[in-house]
């Protein structure tokens, strides 16, 4: 059992690694794009951002990998180990050749589909409210980040094209503390702290005032292209915290049972030993093949620059942000949306909203979309015959 347990785990590294490589472009093509950083040292950035991200709010969406999508109550521990690192092969071995290809296909979704073939082989029972609402989250988080990333665009165009006098706008203000507010509660109230609710609400008040006085004296010092590009980066920082608090959960939330049942440690402990093996994984991931698929997002879908990649990077985070943190809240279990699919999405957004349809590369559009279409089935149907042979051959 414990050398399941141990090849399940180097899967996780390995799943962890898949993420690093194909998702390092949510967070990264909209600042190199905009030629704002170089890809190393957005590289460096998205690691460290999305590390932070992953520790504080990994364990919202882990929860619903392990326990939100099937029941798994009812299996036995060898079981269990068995389907897990079925689900995560599958999900790797689809990650791996589709970022050998240089497409951004969604991790998420390759895990979703991992942890339904596993309840396809074995006829185990899919919690379907929680399922539907990932389901729901397929073409509902792209149109959402495409539709906010487009109506941004207008209104940064208006607000720089103004005469600013060195004062930042309400619009400014309220884009940059709304996310702030958000990570700051979120993080005191149910990451790690667990304050309660006043106490939390008083301390991020107080917290995301203070930052955002900082932040809006810096800016008014700022010419406009300065300002858009300091804001990029910003942002870039905000993206790549979303990313580790939403994605993290596809290389490691499968495990999460199991390495509680192996080991015999509480679910926080197993939670944040599992978040260190993800983010390890990541940065190696991000280093080594991450720049295969940012050449993609970041030059081949649409022409960026640091107000376009303002627009869609803020749109990007803030949409990942809220599909992670708000069900959190309201139905203990964060909902794993693609950052891919709401990355492209909100790069697309910007590119119709300033080149209309020539804007886009309708050409590598379609190989992303049959890419997006193809992933949940694909690694489902891998899953179930991965646990069939594995389970046939230790059984």
């Amino acid at each position: 059992m414990l050398e399941l347990y141990a090849i399940s785990l180097a899967l996780a590294f390995y799943m962890a690694w898949g993420l690093g490589a194909n998702d390092a472009a949510n967070p990264c093509n909209c600042v190199v794009g905009a030629g704002v950083y170089p890809m190393r040292k957005a590289l460096l950035t998205f690691v460290l951002f999305s590390a932070l991200g992953g520790i504080l709010f990994g364990s919202f969406v882990m929860k619903t990998f392990d326990r939100g999508l099937i029941q798994r109550e009812q299996f036995e521990t060898g079981t269990l180990v068995v389907g897990s690192l079925c689900a995560a092969l599958a999900g790797c071995l689809w990650v791996t050749f589709s970022t050998w290809l240089g497409m951004p296909v969604s991790t998420t979704h390759s895990i979703m589909g991992g942890v339904l073939g596993f309840a396809l082989a074995t006829g185990a029972p899919v919690r379907w409210g929680t399922a539907s609402k990932a389901f729901l989250s397929i073409p509902l988080s792209p149109l959402v980040a495409m539709g906010l990333a487009a109506g941004l665009f207008f209104l940064l165009r208006r607000y720089f094209r103004k005469h600013r006098r060195g004062v930042p706008n309400l619009l400014l203000t309220f884009l940059l503390y709304l996310p702030l507010f958000l990570v700051l509660f979120f993080s005191l109230f149910a990451g790690i702290l667990k304050w309660g609710v006043e106490a939390s609400l008083k301390a991020t008040l107080l917290c995301s005032s203070a930052v955002l006085l900082v932040v809006l004296l810096w800016v008014k010092k700022s010419r406009n292209l300065e300002l858009s590009c300091r804001l990029l980066i910003l942002v870039h920082f905000l993206s790549a915290f979303a990313f580790g608090a939403n994605d993290l959960a596809n290389a490691t939330g499968v495990f999460l049972t199991p390495t509680q049942r192996v080991l015999g440690t509480p679910s926080f402990q197993a939670m944040l030993l599992l978040s260190l093996l993800g983010v390890t994984g990541i940065a190696f991931g991000a280093f080594t093949w991450g720049y295969k698929v940012i050449d993609t997002a970041a030059y081949r879908v649409t022409k960026l620059n640091p107000l376009t990649g303002l627009a869609a990077e803020y749109s990007q985070a803030f949409t990942v942000l809220v599909f992670t943190t708000v069900p959190a809240l309201l139905w203990k279990f964060g909902i794993p949306i693609s950052t891919s699919i709401s990355n492209i999405g909100t790069v697309v957004g910007v590119g119709l909203a300033a080149g209309g349809l020539g804007g886009i590369d309708r050409k590598t559009m379609a190989k992303i979309l049959a890419f997006w279409i193809l992933t949940i089935p694909c690694a489902a149907l891998l899953s179930a015959f991965l646990f069939r042979v594995v389970n046939g051959v230790v059984g």
